[in-house]
């Protein structure tokens, strides 16, 4: 189907003939990534023919799961049976620390003392991971669904080119994958620093580029021979009220940083696609087919004015 029959009545005669050819950059944010998939299906209904995939963090699994498979709605369709199942619910809720209340209104209750001594005891060991270990969740989670919607493959293998970005801890250097697996590249770009444990890859310690390179566009237009297309999935900016801890401080500096940076990166993109998904946290997956649609609406928003614009 051309972009012409989605957006526009004009005549085919006024189209150039050659269609648009693009390198799509896909960024991270979590679970604001998901719009990634209903960007991917406009961008495949308005004709440009994508060249190659970039993608970092969760644009990263959403590019490797579009690289796999031409199908667009099949893939959505493979990622909302994995965010609706029993397990990733049960998973989601650990993640996020989802319990019961604070029974504050019956403070001398033994639900209550059990509730704080918990919240010291899960303080403690988190402070105490964060000290000694390489991060503060493990990623088998992250693991499980990455093999979940992932095959064992090599990245040079899947049927459209890919490259999947991340940062090397113990060199300092961008690292750009084109080959070797596929898994355990996803893993490595969406180990996000601190949270998850970084991946060892040969003489490397691989995590997520996201703080510093959220929209991977500069690859992307090193590649690109005509259109570089970035899709922007990050964070509204917010002033908040508090930041009163140590890791609250590091945190807040990391989205600070993230921002800044991103503003920076997307000015080499030709075509830059924003849904409108910044208010959603990055663990919040509850309202996926929205987000979804969020993203196929700002794609092809976006496609038809640059692509209606060129011929009008």
């Amino acid at each position: 189907m051309s972009w012409l029959n989605l957006f526009s009545p004009r005549p085919s005669s006024e189209i150039v003939e050659s269609p648009r050819r693009a390198v799509v950059a896909l960024g991270g944010g979590g679970a604001r990534g998901l719009a990634h998939l209903g960007a991917m299906q406009a961008i495949g209904e308005s004709g440009v023919q994508i060249e190659r995939i970039v993608g970092v963090s969760m644009g990263s699994l959403v590019g490797a799961m579009c690289a796999l498979d031409p199908d667009i709605q099949q893939v959505q369709a493979r990622a909302l049976q994995l965010l609706h199942s029993p397990i990733f619910q049960s998973k989601q809720k650990h993640l996020c620390g989802v319990a019961p209340p604070d029974d504050d209104e019956h403070s001398g209750s033994t639900f209550s003392w059990y509730s704080r001594l918990k919240k010291v005891l899960d303080a403690h060991r988190r402070i105490t991971k964060a000290v000694r270990g390489s991060s503060l969740i493990s990623d088998a989670p992250l693991r499980e669904s990455i093999e979940h919607l992932l095959p064992d493959v090599d990245i040079a293998d899947v049927p459209n080119p890919l490259s999947i970005v991340a940062v090397d801890l113990l060199s300092g250097g961008r690292v750009v994958l084109e080959s070797g697996s596929l898994r355990k590249a996803v893993l490595a770009s969406t180990a996000i620093p601190g949270i998850f444990p970084p991946v060892p890859w040969d003489d490397m310690l691989l995590c997520d580029i996201g703080v510093i390179e959220s929209i991977p566009t500069v690859i992307a237009q090193s590649y690109a021979s005509d259109l570089t297309i970035a899709v922007d999935v990050g964070q509204d900016p917010m002033r908040i009220q508090r930041c009163d801890t140590a890791l609250d401080v590091m945190m807040r500096l990391d989205d600070i940083c993230e921002r800044m940076m991103r503003r920076h990166v997307i000015e080499v993109a030709d075509i830059v696609i924003r849904p409108e998904v910044g208010n959603i946290a990055w663990f919040d997956f509850s309202s996926s087919e929205t987000v979804i649609e969020l993203g196929r609406s700002a794609a092809k928003r976006t496609l038809n004015d640059y692509l209606y614009r060129r011929v009008a």
